[in-house]
């Protein structure tokens, strides 16, 4: 089993403003999390035809499915009132944002986080949008043309693709009234980073130096049942040595 925990989330600027002259008013902000988990186990069934096909419409249309693929594998939290400098913490176990029933060889996170200026918002539009979006299109186009060289092609493309959506989306909150308030990527390897299946880190900054994150992950191999003793094979007698026999028998 694989265990990949969000412990604790500080931010320290929420990206909101007082209302009144910039002194008075609240200056809560409502902000969105996004976790996108990409593992060595991530399925793209696209990726062969994607690359292969040269339709131009069958091509939009598997490209689309891929980024959904990812999209819809990421974990969506909605936290209130975030204040400048507000610590988040999950409880003394923190918020679980992926298992496995293995541990991954290759473990890649994104952490988005969003300051919205909306009651309500949907972020499946914005990604909608990015759908759209013709440079997103060409540059994945690119992405997974490199992707398909690398050792594992699959892993590859789907952490190529969680990359350049939040890159998109980035440019995204620009347009809009919406911030963006800190993105985070980690890429980890079981033998360099977590050799024995656990890994634990505090105050990891992110790429704005506005956001800092601890973490943990945690897994085991299973073990090996042992075989019952009224399943082992019977005892049989080795040339030359009798089985020794019981008493009274």
């Amino acid at each position: 089993m694989f265990f990949f925990r969000l412990n604790k989330l500080k931010i320290v600027d929420n990206h909101e403003k007082r209302s009144v002259l910039q002194l008075f008013g609240s200056d809560k902000a409502e902000v969105q999390l996004s976790s996108f988990v990409t593992t060595d186990s991530t399925e793209l069934p696209e990726l062969g035809e994607l690359v292969a096909t040269d339709n131009e419409h069958r091509k939009r249309k598997l490209a689309e499915l891929a980024v959904a693929r990812v999209i819809n594998s990421r974990v969506l939290t909605t936290i209130e009132n975030v204040t400048d400098n507000h610590e988040m913490t999950f409880g003394d176990t923190g918020y679980v944002l992926y298992q496995a029933e293995r541990i991954p060889e290759q473990f890649d996170w994104i952490l988005l986080a969003i300051e919205s200026d909306q009651d309500v918002r949907d972020l499946g539009v914005a990604m909608n949008s990015v759908l759209q979006n013709e440079e997103f299109h060409s540059t994945l186009d690119q992405t997974l043309a490199l992707a398909t060289a690398a050792a594992n092609p699959t892993y590859t493309a789907a952490v190529s693709i969680g990359k350049l959506v939040t890159k998109m989306l980035a440019q995204q909150c620009r347009k809009n009234n919406d911030d963006m308030i800190g993105v985070l990527y980690t890429s980890l390897n079981r033998r360099e980073h977590y050799p024995h299946g656990e890994r634990k880190k505090d105050k990891v900054a992110d790429l704005t130096n506005n956001m800092f994150v601890d973490y943990s992950l945690f897994g085991f191999d299973p073990q090996p049942q042992p075989v019952p003793m009224h399943r082992l094979p019977p005892v049989t007698a080795v040339r030359g040595i009798q089985p020794r026999r019981r008493i009274g028998a």
